[in-house]
């Protein structure tokens, strides 16, 4: 139990995935978002990678089991050896926060969804299978599946992570950040995807769920983290993972596309 208490106390960072995943513009930061408060979202998490030797930013992710965390497929290369999961965590950065932990996962304890087609970023979706039980507190829980006979168009969500906070530095913010965002019903959003001529879009899947363009938006750094939708009992459940968006430097008003959950319910169940 100390061992792995020891274990649980190292992790962070950025959603995006550097100059190779650059060309594909995934989001991942929160632009014109709110710095989030202790407790405020125990369903998310922080993901660092390991490479040559060192500890990188690389994504956020979503709680949704004692033993499973989801994420983005392309968040994860087989060049990376490692990655560092930070639960509970609103300033990353502090070691000594009230409520975080840590835990090293290795590369072979991650799934990634075996049709995920980077270049036209389809079904970019990832589950990381935890070496040991997460106990949940008041500062770690799980986000509910969605149901899978739901759209949520129209509905209230919030989008969350630690990626850029301005669109002239490529620097993450230290403080969990969210943005309250409203759920594009699917037909209004499949014609505007092709009009903006967004990344990946000559094809235009279910399994994409896209948000209503307003001043804020996920950007570099919040890639694989949650949209989520709060439900009455005060739990959330997770609907989408940060993808793409039809912009590389995160403009207003441009739509933000997420991989849609409830698309992958089978999978999930298969491999967690």
């Amino acid at each position: 139990m100390v061992q792995l208490q020891l274990l649980l106390v190292f992790l962070t960072s950025l959603l995006f995935q550097g100059s190779e995943q650059d060309q594909y513009s995934p989001t991942n930061r929160i632009i014109n978002g709110e710095n989030a408060a202790p407790k405020q979202f125990p369903y998310q998490v922080f993901i660092e990678k390991h490479v040559n030797y060192d500890w990188k930013p690389n994504c956020g992710g979503v709680v949704i089991s004692n033993r499973t965390v989801l994420t983005a497929a392309h968040c994860i290369k087989d060049s990376m050896d490692a990655f560092k999961i930070y639960f509970g965590a609103v300033d990353r950065t502090n070691t000594f926060e009230t409520g975080q932990q840590r835990l090293i996962v290795k590369r072979k304890n991650i799934i990634v969804h075996p049709e995920y087609d980077p270049h036209q970023r389809l079904n970019d979706i990832a589950l990381i299978r935890l070496p040991a039980e997460i106990l949940f507190d008041e500062y770690i829980q799980p986000a509910k599946l969605p149901d899978p006979d739901k759209l949520y168009d129209n509905e209230i969500g919030v989008g969350s992570g630690w990626g850029m906070t301005d669109r002239n530095s490529w620097k993450l913010t230290s403080n969990l950040q969210y943005l309250n965002v409203t759920i594009f019903p699917y037909e209004e959003c499949k014609p505007l995807v092709h009009k903006y001529k967004a990344f990946h879009a000559k094809f235009f899947p279910a399994s994409y769920i896209c948000l209503k363009p307003s001043q804020g938006s996920t950007c570099h750094g919040d890639s694989g983290g949650p949209l989520a939708i709060r439900n009455e009992d005060g739990t959330s459940t997770i609907v989408g993972l940060t993808a793409f968006g039809t912009t590389i430097t995160c403009e207003p008003n441009m739509l933000v596309i997420f991989t849609r959950v409830s698309s992958f319910l089978q999978w999930i169940k298969q491999n967690e």
